[in-house]
């Protein structure tokens, strides 16, 4: 089987996945609407996540930053109900640096409700401005797309940032394409509210460290910078932080139906003892596999840096994908990056649009399918649990770097073979036969 024949089977057949995909939007709306918009049909909190950062602002401007990371405390003076006016069960923990905390700042004198809805208007701004600065040739069919990916529409049920996470990473993609590296770093240096994901880019960037010299440096002068600022901004809240960073650090208290990693893949399969979210990620098999699984990324980011010179355009998908995957906590909301490297590939090697096409509905089924997938099993108390976008995920990252590689041997590549001009964007596929 070609990816031209695969890609001619599924062009007629997209408009299925515009009409999933928008099943989760209505699902969570219609819940909100039942629960009186506040919480949900199952008495879940509005955009739960953002009262993390809402209520770490408030605890800054109330003056009582060390109260920060001292959850048990906060959990048992009902800070966080009071603040939101209903018992619910749940407890939002701030884990990200105080600085970031600053962020929230405008709205945590607002009512939770009014910051959070705010704070959703302005993340979906944040995917609309990722898309922009990224200039794919149709930017309103790519947000379309977007919003259909089901991680995207998670970021905004949970009450996420990865939003921001994603203009980001978008900003040092423009920047490095503009040879602008050293801005680069200090953009991608912002990402140290949420570090784990400059994994990959890291990684990129030590494969050739002399070349990448420039964005380490910005990189440095950003962290400093941010460390800086909360120390000098958030002092008592600073040195909670740096005290409660082991603690935070070894966090793993996400439930194992919201992860989609190769550790928590191998603890579900490996190690689960019955209850719903019980599972041994610090298994040394477990550990051992998953660690398997980034070394296995790293080689072929390796590989396909060898085979195509390391373009930026080849690497900064990889970049993303590589920080998801080797991520030990990646949770489904944060795999929304990908709309980032789904638009530079498509953009950039036109001439693998049948492929890209494949490829990206295998990570779009997986991803949309895996976290009720894996819930399902674990309420059902399946004796073996497995969440079927690692494997998925795994075999999408080979195919794309494989695809890169052939890139670099096509004649013509950055060319669109087919019915469309060289260059135009269409998001219903097209190019070349290319085998599986």
């Amino acid at each position: 089987m070609t990816y031209a024949r695969l890609a001619n089977w599924l062009r007629p057949r997209l408009w299925m996945g515009l009409v999933i995909g928008t099943t989760p939007w209505l699902a969570w709306l219609g819940s909100l609407a039942l629960g009186g918009g506040y919480k949900d049909s199952f008495h879940q909190l509005f955009t739960a996540d953002h009262l993390a950062f809402y209520h770490a602002a408030r605890l800054i401007r109330e003056g009582n930053a060390q109260r920060l990371y001292d959850y048990s405390a906060l959990n048992a003076t009902n800070y966080q109900r009071e603040l939101i006016g209903w018992e619910w069960g749940g407890f939002e923990a701030f884990r990200n640096p105080p600085f970031y905390a600053l962020l929230y700042w405008p709205t945590a004198g607002l009512s939770y409700y009014v910051s959070a809805a705010i704070w959703l208007a302005i993340g979906l701004a944040f995917l609309v401005l990722a898309i922009v600065v990224l200039r794919p040739k149709q930017p309103l069919r790519v947000l379309l797309w977007s919003l259909t990916f089901y991680p995207v529409c998670a970021v905004a049920g949970f009450g996420q940032n990865t939003f921001q996470s994603l203009a980001i990473v978008a900003g040092v993609y423009r920047l490095l394409q503009a040879e602008r590296k050293f801005a680069a770093g200090l953009v991608a240096g912002l990402l140290f509210f949420k570090p784990q994901l400059l994994l990959g880019v890291f990684v990129w960037w030590g494969l050739e460290p002399r070349r990448y010299a420039r964005c380490w440096l910005g990189v440095a002068v950003m962290g400093a910078a941010l460390a800086a600022l909360s120390a000098a901004l958030i002092p008592t809240g600073t040195r909670a932080f740096l005290d409660s960073l082991p603690a935070i650090a070894a966090f793993r208290g996400d439930p194992f139906w919201n992860k989609q990693s190769p550790r928590a893949f191998w603890a579900l399969l490996l190690t689960r003892t019955g209850d719903e979210n019980q599972a041994d990620d610090q298994a040394p098999l477990v550990i051992a596999l998953a660690g398997a699984c980034s070394l296995a990324g790293l080689a072929g980011a390796w590989w396909v840096k060898q085979r195509t010179g390391a373009p930026v355009a080849a690497m900064f998908p990889l970049a993303i994908f590589l920080s998801l995957w080797a991520s030990p906590h990646a949770l489904i909301y944060e795999w929304a990056l990908l709309v980032a490297a789904a638009v530079v590939l498509w953009e950039e090697f036109p001439a693998q649009r049948p492929a890209w096409l494949v490829v990206f509905t295998l990570a779009w089924l997986a991803l949309g399918s895996s976290t009720p997938l894996t819930a399902l099993q674990l309420r059902a108390d399946f004796p073996v649990v497995v969440q079927v976008a690692v494997p998925v995920m795994g075999i999408v990252g080979w195919l794309t770097a494989r695809e890169l590689v052939r890139s670099a041997a096509t004649p013509g590549s950055s060319q669109v073979v087919g019915s469309g001009s060289a260059g135009q964007s269409d998001w219903s596929g097209g190019g070349t036969r290319l085998m599986v």
